[in-house]
């Protein structure tokens, strides 16, 4: 059996990092060597209307993704956590929205994503916006968690108020 990554296992550009609440085995009928996925690939998700990028971290041996991911791996000179980051930034991502079609589920075509240009300054240089695109990340998923737990703090504050109000307490 394989391990199968689905959209919804992803969050926020972080990286991808595998963990059990994933789980989702499936016994494919044909190969499966174009779907494999490693640590270290790119996924990029050419379906819908949000197609971003996140590097590939940690996953099962026999990982392999949806249909709605292109994988994408990096040869010498290109960081995979740059080539995420990059997909993801503004100039980028209006280029991929020139070129998505389709009206019911938008797609981005295979030989057109091709085509995109993707600027490659030195290695160093892309490690280094990669480690900051993951602390935006990072900042990001720690803001929407201050968000959360706040509201949850506000709805029990205001419990507590009524229930002292209405009981006289």
């Amino acid at each position: 059996t394989h391990q199968i990554i689905l959209g919804k296992h992803l969050s926020g550009g972080s990286p991808y990092r595998y963990n059990t609440e994933h789980e989702l085995r499936i016994t494919p009928k044909g190969p499966v060597g174009k779907y494999r996925v490693s640590a270290g690939d790119v996924l990029f998700v050419s379906r819908g209307s949000r197609n971003h990028a996140v590097k590939v971290e940690s996953v099962p041996d026999t990982a392999v993704a949806s249909a709605t991911f292109y994988i994408l791996r990096t040869h010498d000179g290109i960081d995979a956590g740059y080539l995420a980051w990059c997909l993801n930034q503004a100039p980028v991502q209006a280029q991929i929205g020139q070129v998505r079609t389709g009206a019911g589920t938008p797609i981005v075509q295979r030989r057109i994503f091709a085509d995109i240009t993707i600027p490659v300054p030195s290695l160093d240089k892309q490690r280094q916006l990669a480690a900051l695109g993951d602390l935006m990340a990072q900042e990001q998923q720690i803001r929407q968690q201050l968000v959360k737990e706040t509201h949850t703090l506000h709805r029990a504050l205001g419990q507590q108020i009524l229930q002292s109000l209405t009981t006289g307490n």
